[in-house]
């Protein structure tokens, strides 16, 4: 008896086709199941918690140190889809310094003629997970010295998150 007949069945009662097609759907059920099964649950019923960061502003220009008060909601300029990241609560004003490029090829931090850094304090709401990680708004990941453009209602900067409590 030959394994696979000339109608191409196997010991000529089930067609090859059918196999593999079987052998795939088994797969892709097994894939989905180990998938969904290693997702952390991100529902309404997991409680958010307060988030409390530091972005610093280096190099701001003196004009827009008045344009970026406590109060003003935080946004990143790329991720907003999800609302505020944030609401400043405490301004820490610091001589402007900024990382630069010397012509011998080394790099300093250099004093920003009318300039100034900013720190800002900023209180959000998201999750802590159980690796370590700061989800705001429960998508939006937070990492300490990522740099990004943000803004608030009236100015745009690029800030490099510092501390993350």
């Amino acid at each position: 008896m030959k394994i696979i007949d000339e109608n191409g069945r196997l010991f000529g009662k089930i067609s090859v086709i059918d196999v593999v097609v079987l052998l795939l759907v088994v797969a892709m059920a097994a894939a989905i199941f180990f998938v969904k099964r290693d997702q952390a649950v991100t529902g309404n019923s997991v409680a958010e918690q307060p988030i409390t960061f530091q972005v610093l502003v280096s190099g701001a220009y003196d004009y827009m140190e008045p344009m970026i008060q406590v109060g003003d909601l935080l946004y990143d300029k790329d991720y907003t889809s999800n609302g505020p990241l944030g609401t400043i609560t405490a301004i820490e004003e610091q001589p402007g310094r900024m990382q630069a490029y010397l012509h011998d090829g080394t790099v300093a931090q250099v004093e920003v003629e009318g300039g100034v850094n900013l720190l800002l304090t900023v209180e959000g709401q998201g999750l802590v997970t159980e690796q370590g990680n700061y989800m705001l708004n429960r998508i939006y990941s937070l990492g300490v010295n990522s740099a990004r453009t943000y803004e608030t209602k009236y100015a745009e900067f690029t800030g490099t998150v510092m501390a993350i409590n």
